[in-house]
């Protein structure tokens, strides 16, 4: 009998070490996957390193440079072989004087200075694909902060669902309390129990909508990594400059910029079109090697050859004409998209920047005035339900109105960051 208490305590002390290192494992596991959650920097970091669109970006940007090199050159030289003058009776090479083994080169030259014009127009273009990488990068940053963003708001706005959900069950405990003592009636109960039952749906439908971005997260971040759980720090961006600093800077806004490129491009095609109304050459030089003698029995000379080739542009009205002026027209369309891209990205900034001042205002209300008065007013419809002084339907309204108004001050906190995200994009801020 001794031992088998000996043993039955030891099974007990076992039993409790494995309870703590399950207990500890837990832990251990728990801080792990904290420090894993994934903040929007880290975010950013991962969908700038697999962005495709970027790599593409780039990858254009290199091949028109090297391109813009080739354009430079002139075209390889022409080697010309051949026998000229054979007489077909007996195609003797020695039989006529004209007769010749001929062996010469041409190079082609082109109009004035085109192949300049073609090159710069070319590192017009690659400058241009550099800076849409830019502007990707840029795009590529709002449109995830934006996408983080509404993820942490629908994640936040379900943990403020579980917060109700616990209090309304605790409600209805009270309200099951009231019954029993003959204070309040079953409809109490029953409207609770609404509640709650109303509570499950919508937490069923944030969960959907959380899975829905999370899908989109992962389009930048790769699908797993949109997985882990958010952190719950929201980022500090500093407060925007004043609208007329950020108005100077649209000025050097990666879509400005761009346009510029083009310009570039577009007045070198221009530059171009004037060369087509100079001739281009073609030099030729050539040796040719006789066989045989003259009548005084002397060897026939060689023969040297040069030529050159001009073609002359005497009708340009259907061809160079036509062509100087759709350059033309080009360059002034290519002047008018940055017309048009100032002007929206103007009236994109004053309307985010008037959103998110008017924004900073309404959540100064929400922290300083909403938020404590809808809790000290479900606080007080409780205790007055608890005293038999009002109805739930009182007690309902007070603690509904408390969750819209989370809510709502979750919805213009987030609304205000997201302001703020786009301020960044138009300052052409990067990081």
């Amino acid at each position: 009998m001794h031992y088998d208490c000996a043993g039955l305590n030891s099974t007990l002390q076992v039993k409790k070490m494995i309870k703590k290192h399950i207990v500890l494992c837990l832990l251990c596991f728990y801080s792990f996957a904290q420090a894993k959650t994934l903040s929007i920097g880290e975010a950013e970091h991962l969908a700038l390193n697999l962005s495709p669109e970027i790599k593409q970006f780039r990858a254009k940007a290199h091949g028109l440079m090297e391109q813009s090199i080739a354009d430079g050159q002139l075209s390889d030289p022409q080697l010309m072989a051949g026998v000229i003058n054979v007489p077909t009776n007996t195609f003797s090479f020695t039989q006529d004087e004209m007769t010749m083994l001929a062996v010469g080169v041409q190079q082609q030259l082109p109009r004035g200075r085109s192949l300049t014009f073609k090159s710069r127009q070319t590192q017009a273009l690659a400058t241009a694909e550099k800076r849409k990488a830019k502007e990707q990068i840029a795009l590529l940053l709002r449109s995830l902060r934006e996408t983080w963003l509404d993820l942490y708001y629908w994640n936040q706005v379900l943990h403020i669902i579980h917060d109700n959900q616990k209090i309304y069950r605790n409600l209805l405990k009270v309200s099951e309390s009231q019954y029993s003592a003959g204070k309040g009636n079953q409809s109490d109960v029953l409207q609770v129990q609404v509640e709650l039952s109303r509570l499950a749906n919508q937490a069923l439908q944030i969960e959907q909508q959380i899975d829905l971005l999370r899908a989109q997260l992962g389009r930048f971040i790769g699908q797993e990594q949109a997985q882990r759980n958010l952190s719950e720090s929201l980022p500090s961006w500093l407060k925007p400059p004043s609208r007329f600093v950020l108005q100077q800077r649209l000025k050097k806004h990666p879509l400005i910029l761009i346009d510029g490129a083009t310009i570039d491009a577009a007045r070198q095609e221009v530059a171009l079109a004037k060369e087509q109304y100079k001739p281009s050459w073609l030099l030729g030089a050539s040796y040719g090697y006789r066989q045989g003698q003259m009548s005084d029995g002397m060897p026939r000379s060689d023969m040297l050859t040069a030529q050159v080739t001009v073609d002359l542009p005497l009708f340009p009205g259907k061809r160079q004409d036509r062509q100087y002026q759709a350059s033309v027209y080009k360059l002034h369309a290519s002047h008018m998209d940055r017309v048009i891209h100032y002007r929206d990205l103007l009236k994109e900034l004053q309307a985010q920047y008037a959103i998110w001042e008017k924004l900073s205002q309404r959540e100064r209300i929400y922290q300083r005035q909403l938020i404590p008065e809808a809790k000290q007013n479900a606080k007080a419809s409780l205790l007055a339900y608890q005293n038999a002084s009002v109805e739930m339907n009182t007690v309902l309204r007070a603690y509904s109105n408390e969750l819209d108004i989370r809510q709502e001050q979750l919805q213009v906190m987030i609304e205000k960051m997201k302001a703020r995200v786009i301020l960044l994009y138009l300052e052409g801020l990067t990081s």
